[in-house]
Protein backbone atom coordinates (compact mmCIF):
# COMPACT_ATOMS: atom_id res chain seq x y z
CA UNK A 1 0.00 0.00 0.00
CA UNK A 2 2.39 3.13 -0.89
CA UNK A 3 0.80 6.32 -0.61
CA UNK A 4 0.00 9.41 -2.75
CA UNK A 5 3.34 10.96 -2.93
CA UNK A 6 4.63 7.77 -3.97
CA UNK A 7 2.66 6.99 -6.60
CA UNK A 8 3.26 10.64 -8.10
CA UNK A 9 6.61 10.59 -7.94
CA UNK A 10 9.74 10.06 -9.97
CA UNK A 11 11.67 6.95 -8.64
CA UNK A 12 15.45 8.03 -7.77
CA UNK A 13 17.62 8.10 -10.39
CA UNK A 14 20.84 8.29 -9.30
CA UNK A 15 21.58 5.25 -6.81
CA UNK A 16 24.73 3.36 -7.00
CA UNK A 17 24.89 0.46 -8.93
CA UNK A 18 27.33 -1.69 -7.71
CA UNK A 19 28.71 -0.89 -3.92
CA UNK A 20 31.92 -0.18 -3.11
CA UNK A 21 34.13 -2.65 -0.26
CA UNK A 22 34.02 -0.41 2.05
CA UNK A 23 33.53 3.17 2.86
CA UNK A 24 34.28 5.70 5.98
CA UNK A 25 30.81 6.03 6.75
CA UNK A 26 28.03 3.59 6.41
CA UNK A 27 24.63 4.72 7.03
CA UNK A 28 21.68 2.72 7.23
CA UNK A 29 18.01 4.35 5.88
CA UNK A 30 17.06 6.10 3.00
CA UNK A 31 14.63 8.12 4.72
CA UNK A 32 15.02 11.91 5.50
CA UNK A 33 17.15 11.18 8.39
CA UNK A 34 19.57 8.88 6.03
CA UNK A 35 19.64 11.35 3.37
CA UNK A 36 20.13 14.41 5.32
CA UNK A 37 22.91 13.02 7.10
CA UNK A 38 24.35 11.95 4.04
CA UNK A 39 23.73 15.05 2.19
CA UNK A 40 25.72 17.32 5.50
CA UNK A 41 28.49 14.96 5.55
CA UNK A 42 29.11 14.66 2.06
CA UNK A 43 29.43 18.86 2.23
CA UNK A 44 31.70 18.84 4.55
CA UNK A 45 34.07 16.56 2.18
CA UNK A 46 32.98 12.97 3.11
CA UNK A 47 31.94 10.15 1.36
CA UNK A 48 28.97 8.62 3.15
CA UNK A 49 27.08 5.53 1.72
CA UNK A 50 23.57 4.89 2.18
CA UNK A 51 22.38 1.49 2.06
CA UNK A 52 18.67 1.31 2.05
CA UNK A 53 16.52 -1.44 1.94
CA UNK A 54 13.94 -0.67 -0.76
CA UNK A 55 13.50 2.63 -2.48
CA UNK A 56 14.75 6.49 -1.24
CA UNK A 57 12.18 7.66 1.28
CA UNK A 58 9.66 4.36 0.22
CA UNK A 59 8.90 4.28 4.37
CA UNK A 60 8.12 6.84 6.59
CA UNK A 61 9.44 9.69 5.12
CA UNK A 62 7.02 8.97 2.19
CA UNK A 63 4.09 8.00 3.95
CA UNK A 64 3.59 11.01 6.44
CA UNK A 65 0.94 13.88 5.50
CA UNK A 66 4.06 16.49 4.60
CA UNK A 67 3.66 19.03 7.51
CA UNK A 68 6.70 21.00 8.27
CA UNK A 69 5.52 21.86 11.77
CA UNK A 70 6.74 23.48 14.78
CA UNK A 71 6.97 22.44 18.87
CA UNK A 72 6.77 18.34 18.33
CA UNK A 73 3.00 18.58 17.56
CA UNK A 74 2.07 19.78 20.96
CA UNK A 75 0.74 22.88 21.54
CA UNK A 76 3.37 25.55 23.57
CA UNK A 77 1.99 25.27 27.34
CA UNK A 78 2.46 21.66 27.21
CA UNK A 79 5.65 21.56 25.79
CA UNK A 80 6.73 24.13 28.73
CA UNK A 81 5.01 21.79 31.27
CA UNK A 82 6.40 19.09 30.06
CA UNK A 83 9.98 19.88 29.66
CA UNK A 84 10.88 23.25 31.22
CA UNK A 85 10.74 26.65 30.00
CA UNK A 86 14.74 26.57 29.09
CA UNK A 87 14.54 23.37 27.52
CA UNK A 88 10.99 24.40 25.58
CA UNK A 89 12.94 27.31 24.41
CA UNK A 90 15.71 25.46 23.08
CA UNK A 91 13.20 22.68 21.59
CA UNK A 92 11.38 24.99 19.68
CA UNK A 93 14.38 26.67 18.41
CA UNK A 94 15.61 23.70 16.74
CA UNK A 95 12.88 22.80 14.93
CA UNK A 96 12.24 26.64 13.96
CA UNK A 97 15.82 26.43 12.71
CA UNK A 98 15.51 22.69 11.10
CA UNK A 99 12.33 24.46 9.18
CA UNK A 100 13.90 27.69 8.17
CA UNK A 101 17.19 25.77 7.19
CA UNK A 102 14.89 23.09 5.10
CA UNK A 103 13.10 25.68 3.41
CA UNK A 104 16.02 27.19 2.60
CA UNK A 105 18.04 24.22 1.39
CA UNK A 106 14.71 23.17 -1.11
CA UNK A 107 14.65 27.07 -2.64
CA UNK A 108 18.66 26.31 -3.02
CA UNK A 109 18.85 23.37 -4.79
CA UNK A 110 15.78 24.17 -6.57
CA UNK A 111 13.64 21.17 -5.55
CA UNK A 112 10.40 21.05 -6.97
CA UNK A 113 7.70 19.39 -3.71
CA UNK A 114 5.12 21.61 -3.67
CA UNK A 115 6.86 23.78 -0.61
CA UNK A 116 3.75 26.29 0.27
CA UNK A 117 5.04 28.42 3.57
CA UNK A 118 1.84 30.09 4.60
CA UNK A 119 1.71 29.07 8.01
CA UNK A 120 -0.43 26.07 10.08
CA UNK A 121 -3.34 27.32 11.71
CA UNK A 122 -4.12 24.79 14.91
CA UNK A 123 -7.67 23.80 15.35
CA UNK A 124 -9.42 23.86 19.03
CA UNK A 125 -11.77 20.94 18.27
CA UNK A 126 -13.70 21.72 22.47
CA UNK A 127 -13.68 24.45 25.07
CA UNK A 128 -10.69 22.63 26.63
CA UNK A 129 -8.04 23.09 23.88
CA UNK A 130 -9.27 26.80 23.01
CA UNK A 131 -8.17 27.48 26.70
CA UNK A 132 -4.53 25.77 26.28
CA UNK A 133 -4.24 27.60 22.57
CA UNK A 134 -4.78 30.82 24.58
CA UNK A 135 -1.99 30.04 27.55
CA UNK A 136 -0.29 28.94 24.57
CA UNK A 137 -0.30 31.98 22.88
CA UNK A 138 0.67 33.87 26.17
CA UNK A 139 3.83 31.54 26.78
CA UNK A 140 4.52 32.13 22.74
CA UNK A 141 3.90 36.10 23.31
CA UNK A 142 6.85 35.68 26.22
CA UNK A 143 9.55 34.54 23.75
CA UNK A 144 8.57 36.41 21.10
CA UNK A 145 7.55 33.59 19.06
CA UNK A 146 5.17 34.73 16.00
CA UNK A 147 1.34 33.72 16.28
CA UNK A 148 -1.86 34.78 16.20
CA UNK A 149 -5.01 33.96 17.97
CA UNK A 150 -7.80 33.35 15.86
CA UNK A 151 -11.44 33.58 17.95
CA UNK A 152 -14.12 30.91 16.81
CA UNK A 153 -16.14 34.12 15.18
CA UNK A 154 -13.55 34.26 12.80
CA UNK A 155 -12.48 30.93 11.85
CA UNK A 156 -14.91 30.74 9.68
CA UNK A 157 -13.83 33.90 7.36
CA UNK A 158 -10.08 32.28 7.07
CA UNK A 159 -11.66 28.48 6.63
CA UNK A 160 -15.07 28.82 4.86
CA UNK A 161 -15.32 24.56 5.06
CA UNK A 162 -14.73 24.31 8.68
CA UNK A 163 -17.86 23.80 11.60
CA UNK A 164 -17.72 23.39 15.13
CA UNK A 165 -14.27 24.57 16.04
CA UNK A 166 -13.90 27.11 19.05
CA UNK A 167 -10.90 29.07 18.00
CA UNK A 168 -7.21 28.42 16.24
CA UNK A 169 -3.65 29.80 16.25
CA UNK A 170 -1.89 30.60 13.82
CA UNK A 171 1.99 30.33 13.65
CA UNK A 172 3.61 31.73 10.17
CA UNK A 173 6.72 29.41 10.79
CA UNK A 174 5.25 25.77 9.52
CA UNK A 175 4.63 24.87 6.07
CA UNK A 176 3.87 21.55 3.67
CA UNK A 177 5.35 19.94 1.06
CA UNK A 178 5.33 16.70 -1.13
CA UNK A 179 7.58 14.57 1.07
CA UNK A 180 8.90 11.92 -1.23
CA UNK A 181 10.01 13.87 -4.04
CA UNK A 182 11.83 16.71 -1.30
CA UNK A 183 13.81 13.70 0.11
CA UNK A 184 14.44 12.77 -3.16
CA UNK A 185 15.60 15.88 -4.26
CA UNK A 186 17.92 16.23 -1.06
CA UNK A 187 19.24 12.59 -2.35
CA UNK A 188 20.24 13.87 -5.72
CA UNK A 189 22.10 16.77 -4.08
CA UNK A 190 24.00 14.80 -1.46
CA UNK A 191 25.21 12.30 -4.57
CA UNK A 192 26.07 15.18 -6.48
CA UNK A 193 28.17 16.49 -3.34
CA UNK A 194 29.89 13.05 -3.49
CA UNK A 195 27.65 10.59 -1.52
CA UNK A 196 26.61 7.14 -2.55
CA UNK A 197 23.06 5.78 -2.24
CA UNK A 198 22.32 2.18 -2.65
CA UNK A 199 18.34 0.87 -2.90
CA UNK A 200 17.83 -2.78 -2.47
CA UNK A 201 20.48 -2.92 -0.52
CA UNK A 202 18.50 -4.53 2.65
CA UNK A 203 21.09 -4.77 5.43
CA UNK A 204 21.35 -8.32 7.45
CA UNK A 205 23.60 -8.39 10.12
CA UNK A 206 26.69 -5.82 11.75
CA UNK A 207 29.32 -7.09 12.85
CA UNK A 208 32.67 -5.59 14.45
CA UNK A 209 34.18 -2.52 16.29
CA UNK A 210 35.11 0.54 15.23
CA UNK A 211 37.19 0.97 12.10
CA UNK A 212 36.18 -2.69 11.38
CA UNK A 213 32.96 -2.75 10.92
CA UNK A 214 31.45 -5.48 8.31
CA UNK A 215 28.03 -4.70 7.09
CA UNK A 216 26.76 -7.77 5.65
CA UNK A 217 23.63 -7.21 3.29
CA UNK A 218 20.43 -10.22 2.91
CA UNK A 219 21.66 -10.72 -0.65
CA UNK A 220 25.29 -11.83 0.23
CA UNK A 221 27.06 -8.74 -0.58
CA UNK A 222 29.17 -6.80 2.06
CA UNK A 223 30.20 -4.11 3.04
CA UNK A 224 33.54 -2.21 5.58
CA UNK A 225 32.67 0.51 6.98
CA UNK A 226 34.47 2.82 9.58
CA UNK A 227 31.43 4.14 11.07
CA UNK A 228 27.73 3.48 11.44
CA UNK A 229 24.79 5.23 11.48
CA UNK A 230 21.51 3.51 12.26
CA UNK A 231 18.60 5.96 10.48
CA UNK A 232 15.92 3.12 10.31
CA UNK A 233 13.43 4.63 12.11
CA UNK A 234 12.31 1.26 13.88
CA UNK A 235 12.14 -0.72 10.90
CA UNK A 236 15.39 -2.70 11.71
CA UNK A 237 16.04 -2.59 15.17
CA UNK A 238 17.58 -5.57 15.41
CA UNK A 239 20.57 -4.59 14.02
CA UNK A 240 21.68 -2.83 17.06
CA UNK A 241 23.19 -6.20 18.84
CA UNK A 242 23.16 -4.67 22.16
CA UNK A 243 19.59 -4.32 21.98
CA UNK A 244 19.62 -0.74 23.28
CA UNK A 245 17.33 0.33 20.07
CA UNK A 246 15.12 -2.29 20.58
CA UNK A 247 14.66 -1.52 24.39
CA UNK A 248 14.15 2.43 23.74
CA UNK A 249 12.37 2.69 20.51
CA UNK A 250 9.03 1.24 19.83
CA UNK A 251 6.47 1.76 16.29
CA UNK A 252 3.10 2.76 15.97
CA UNK A 253 1.03 2.98 12.56
CA UNK A 254 -0.16 6.48 11.22
CA UNK A 255 -3.48 6.84 8.67
CA UNK A 256 -3.83 8.82 6.26
CA UNK A 257 -6.69 9.41 3.65
CA UNK A 258 -7.06 11.83 0.29
CA UNK A 259 -9.84 12.69 -2.03
CA UNK A 260 -9.41 13.47 -5.20
CA UNK A 261 -8.77 16.65 -7.05
CA UNK A 262 -11.86 18.80 -5.19
CA UNK A 263 -14.92 20.74 -7.42
CA UNK A 264 -14.06 24.09 -7.88
CA UNK A 265 -16.44 25.49 -6.11
CA UNK A 266 -15.35 23.33 -2.80
CA UNK A 267 -11.60 24.00 -3.07
CA UNK A 268 -11.51 27.42 -2.33
CA UNK A 269 -12.97 26.68 0.93
CA UNK A 270 -10.19 25.24 2.07
CA UNK A 271 -6.52 27.27 3.09
CA UNK A 272 -3.42 26.22 1.79
CA UNK A 273 -1.86 25.99 5.24
CA UNK A 274 -0.93 23.10 7.95
CA UNK A 275 -3.76 22.17 9.80
CA UNK A 276 -4.10 19.93 12.80
CA UNK A 277 -6.93 19.56 15.74
CA UNK A 278 -7.34 17.90 19.12
CA UNK A 279 -3.83 18.17 20.12
CA UNK A 280 -2.56 17.62 16.87
CA UNK A 281 -3.84 13.91 16.77
CA UNK A 282 -5.81 14.78 13.87
CA UNK A 283 -3.97 16.69 11.05
CA UNK A 284 -4.58 17.96 7.14
CA UNK A 285 -4.16 19.68 4.13
CA UNK A 286 -4.52 20.50 0.96
CA UNK A 287 -2.20 19.44 -1.72
CA UNK A 288 -2.63 19.97 -5.50
CA UNK A 289 -6.01 20.02 -5.20
CA UNK A 290 -6.56 17.47 -2.87
CA UNK A 291 -7.92 17.23 0.52
CA UNK A 292 -5.48 14.84 2.87
CA UNK A 293 -6.28 14.02 6.42
CA UNK A 294 -4.54 11.81 9.00
CA UNK A 295 -4.94 10.36 12.46
CA UNK A 296 -7.44 9.08 14.61
CA UNK A 297 -5.03 6.01 15.44
CA UNK A 298 -6.30 6.84 19.61
CA UNK A 299 -9.79 5.96 18.59
CA UNK A 300 -8.63 2.15 18.08
CA UNK A 301 -8.08 -0.65 21.08
CA UNK A 302 -3.92 -0.31 21.04
CA UNK A 303 -3.66 2.55 19.52
CA UNK A 304 -1.96 0.84 16.64
CA UNK A 305 1.36 0.87 18.96
CA UNK A 306 3.53 -2.23 18.04
CA UNK A 307 2.32 -2.26 14.63
CA UNK A 308 5.26 -2.45 11.77
CA UNK A 309 2.89 -3.80 8.76
CA UNK A 310 2.36 -0.68 6.37
CA UNK A 311 0.28 -2.38 3.25
CA UNK A 312 -2.70 -2.58 5.28
CA UNK A 313 -4.89 -0.23 7.22
CA UNK A 314 -7.48 -0.30 9.71
CA UNK A 315 -11.29 0.31 8.59
CA UNK A 316 -12.23 1.54 11.85
CA UNK A 317 -9.37 4.52 11.66
CA UNK A 318 -10.77 4.86 8.27
CA UNK A 319 -14.27 5.30 9.37
CA UNK A 320 -13.30 7.77 11.98
CA UNK A 321 -11.72 9.63 10.38
CA UNK A 322 -14.28 10.05 7.72
CA UNK A 323 -16.43 10.55 10.77
CA UNK A 324 -14.37 13.23 11.55
CA UNK A 325 -14.69 14.87 8.04
CA UNK A 326 -18.47 14.89 8.02
CA UNK A 327 -18.86 16.39 11.39
CA UNK A 328 -16.39 19.46 10.58
CA UNK A 329 -16.03 19.58 6.95
CA UNK A 330 -19.60 18.52 5.31
CA UNK A 331 -18.94 20.49 2.26
CA UNK A 332 -16.88 17.13 1.88
CA UNK A 333 -19.45 14.80 3.34
CA UNK A 334 -20.38 13.68 -0.35
CA UNK A 335 -16.69 13.29 -1.67
CA UNK A 336 -14.35 9.99 -2.52
CA UNK A 337 -11.27 9.14 -0.40
CA UNK A 338 -9.77 6.50 -3.12
CA UNK A 339 -6.08 7.01 -1.51
CA UNK A 340 -5.53 5.44 2.07
CA UNK A 341 -1.91 4.21 3.21
CA UNK A 342 -0.29 3.88 6.10
CA UNK A 343 3.19 4.30 7.42
CA UNK A 344 5.34 3.43 10.59
CA UNK A 345 6.54 5.84 13.06
CA UNK A 346 9.33 5.64 16.31
CA UNK A 347 8.98 6.56 18.97
CA UNK A 348 10.41 7.16 22.56
CA UNK A 349 9.45 7.57 25.98
CA UNK A 350 10.25 11.32 26.36
CA UNK A 351 8.63 12.10 22.85
CA UNK A 352 12.64 13.39 21.71
CA UNK A 353 14.47 11.69 19.26
CA UNK A 354 17.95 9.99 19.56
CA UNK A 355 20.26 11.66 18.13
CA UNK A 356 24.33 10.55 18.66
CA UNK A 357 26.57 7.93 19.53
CA UNK A 358 25.22 4.62 20.77
CA UNK A 359 26.37 4.04 24.58
CA UNK A 360 28.87 1.88 24.85
CA UNK A 361 29.05 1.26 21.22
CA UNK A 362 31.74 2.77 19.88
CA UNK A 363 31.89 4.38 16.17
CA UNK A 364 28.21 3.38 16.48
CA UNK A 365 25.55 6.41 15.45
CA UNK A 366 21.73 7.07 15.37
CA UNK A 367 19.89 9.11 14.18
CA UNK A 368 16.00 8.13 13.99
CA UNK A 369 12.75 8.36 16.46
CA UNK A 370 10.89 11.13 15.94
CA UNK A 371 7.56 10.69 17.51
CA UNK A 372 6.09 11.36 14.21
CA UNK A 373 7.86 14.77 13.17
CA UNK A 374 10.54 13.28 11.03
CA UNK A 375 10.47 16.30 8.80
CA UNK A 376 10.41 18.73 11.49
CA UNK A 377 13.71 17.36 13.07
CA UNK A 378 16.09 15.40 10.59
CA UNK A 379 17.58 18.04 8.61
CA UNK A 380 19.46 20.20 10.99
CA UNK A 381 19.41 16.52 13.23
CA UNK A 382 21.52 15.18 10.13
CA UNK A 383 24.10 18.02 10.51
CA UNK A 384 24.30 17.87 13.97
CA UNK A 385 25.25 14.37 13.35
CA UNK A 386 27.71 14.87 10.57
CA UNK A 387 29.60 17.76 13.37
CA UNK A 388 29.35 14.57 15.99
CA UNK A 389 30.90 12.13 13.56
CA UNK A 390 33.73 14.38 11.96
CA UNK A 391 34.22 16.88 14.92
CA UNK A 392 33.07 15.19 17.94
CA UNK A 393 30.20 18.07 18.81
CA UNK A 394 27.57 19.36 17.35
CA UNK A 395 27.49 22.82 17.57
CA UNK A 396 23.66 23.40 17.83
CA UNK A 397 22.61 24.14 21.62
CA UNK A 398 19.89 21.75 21.60
CA UNK A 399 21.34 18.51 20.34
CA UNK A 400 22.63 17.41 23.87
CA UNK A 401 18.52 16.63 24.46
CA UNK A 402 18.16 13.89 21.90
CA UNK A 403 21.53 12.05 22.95
CA UNK A 404 20.58 8.24 23.56
CA UNK A 405 22.75 8.25 26.33
CA UNK A 406 19.87 9.61 28.66
CA UNK A 407 18.01 6.47 28.29
CA UNK A 408 21.45 4.48 29.29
Amino acid sequence: MSSLWLRESEPFAEATPSLPASTDIAIIGGGVAGISTALHLARHGAAPLVLEAGAVSGRASGRNDGQLLLGLGEHYNRIVGQFGADRARLLWGFIRDNNQALRAAISELGIGCDLVQDGGLRLAETAHEWQELQQAAALLQQEGIAHELVPAAEVHDRFPAARGFFGALHLPGESIVQPVQMVRGLAHAATVAGAQIAELAAVATIRGRAGEFVVQLRDGRSVRAGVVVHCTSTLARELDSSGFLQKNVFPFRGQVLATGPLPAEILPQFPTQAMSSNFCYEYFRISRGRFVIGGMRWSVKGEELGVLDDDTSNPVVTDHLLGYVRRHFPSLADQQFPHVWTGIMAGTDDGLPLLGALPGQPGVFALLAFNGYGLSFAFAAGQCLAEMILDGKAAHPAAALFAPRRFA
